[in-house]
């Protein structure tokens, strides 16, 4: 077979290539696509190319589109529905009628749309459409696995909250309910041996003093099951900015704790800009950071910046506690599970969506964690609260 010839300007040439190294990430499909198109005119001449899908329930639209002036996007959408149905009848094939080549990408329910006029289908101008085709077909089928794996995280992870959820209150209506019982008994001893006392009656040595300490460990216990309560309540995730979410974990710890926190926010925080997956995972990692700090560094301050940008959302946590090595906390325990969040585990839930985690510290030095991930974008393959 004899191999097409190239376009004879250079120019055309490189174009072609440009196709192929024309980047198009999940961050900015649209935008992505839009320059795939602009690349795929260049090559073809053609007047306008569109990347149109059909986003179900009868809602085509155009994905994606290039035009040195006529058509505008408004035209275009109007015949929509009868690029699509070209489409499924061409069984992959390209069709070119009406000074128009229509390219389908099977399986994605989408089609590439040029404008080429009066030009010829050459071999040149199949191979600028299929290459097309081919690139935002790979897109689509990248950005729907993405979507599905997003989804399938969160709603493991939200059923990991209904699990602890549960956990809460079983351990409410259970050893919380013993401690206090417990407690009322201890209360009720001390009272007698008050009354026996009076009495003259002469009570071994050491009793009073033993029975003071059984109180202050079952008191301090009931203290701390009831934080873990606090902890393990699970927070309403759908339709609440991260803001408010985290919010409430900081409001919360100062509650139980008497630690001031500072929490300085920079950015819109939409709420289809960061996915249910990705807020769990930021309220789960904020609860654990703000107790380490307590609990192990003895902080008595604790600043928490949240910003959000074109990029995506970055959690900063410092505090000014006594500090530690990082390094044997942050390696994976033998026989132990990843989902545990200690530092493994808050690594482990980041980079599982893309994202960095990064923890400075040092022995008398305080501890800045930091989480940063992506910006998340919305797709047809996305449930409507951000999955």
């Amino acid at each position: 077979m004899t191999a097409p010839k190239p376009p004879a300007n250079a120019l055309d040439a490189e174009s072609l290539l440009g196709i192929l190294d024309c980047a198009i990430t999940l961050g900015d499909l649209p935008g992505g696509l839009t320059e795939l198109c602009a690349r795929v005119a260049d090559v073809v001449g053609a007047r306008a190319v569109a990347i149109i899908t059909d986003t179900g329930a009868g809602r085509p639209s155009v994905l994606a589109l290039s035009t040195a002036s006529e058509p505008t996007r408004a035209q275009i959408e109007v015949d929509v529905p009868a690029y699509l149905a070209a489409a499924q009848a061409f069984t992959g094939s390209m069709r070119a009628e009406n000074g128009e080549m229509v390219v389908p990408i099977p399986g994605e329910g989408a089609v590439v749309v040029l404008g080429i006029g009066d030009r010829a289908m050459s071999a040149w101008v199949r191979l600028a459409a299929q290459l097309a085709a081919d690139r935002t077909g790979a897109a689509l089928t990248l950005a729907r696995a993405c979507a599905d794996l997003d989804r399938t995280l969160a709603r493991m992870l939200e059923s990991d909250e209904r699990l602890v959820g549960r956990i809460g209150l079983d351990i409410h209506d259970g050893p919380t309910q013993h401690l206090s019982v417990g407690l009322l008994e201890v209360q009720l001893l001390q009272a007698q041996m008050g009354d026996a006392i009076a009495a003259g009656t002469v009570l071994p040595e050491g009793l009073e003093a033993s029975l003071d300490r059984i109180y202050e460990t079952l008191g301090g216990a009931l203290t701390e099951m009831r934080e873990l309560i606090g902890y393990l309540r699970p927070a309403r995730f759908q339709g609440r900015r991260l803001t408010e979410i985290l919010g409430d974990v900081v409001t919360a710890f100062e509650a139980r704790s008497g630690v001031d926190v500072q929490f300085d926010q920079h950015g819109a925080f939409p709420v289809d800009g960061v996915s249910v997956t990705q807020r769990i995972t930021f309220y789960r990692i904020l609860q654990e950071a703000l107790t380490n700090a307590q609990r192990h560094g003895q902080a008595d301050v604790v600043r928490v910046e949240l910003i959000d940008d074109d990029a995506g959302t970055t959690l900063t946590v410092i505090d000014n506690g006594s500090g530690f090595d990082p390094v044997p906390f942050s390696q994976a325990v033998l026989g132990s599970s990843i989902a545990r969040f200690g530092l493994h585990g808050m690594r482990n839930r980041t980079t599982m969506l893309g994202g960095t985690f990064d923890i400075l510290s040092a022995l008398g030095q305080g501890c800045t964690l930091r989480v940063h991930l992506p910006r998340w974008s919305p797709t047809a393959a996305s449930d409507p609260d951000g999955y």
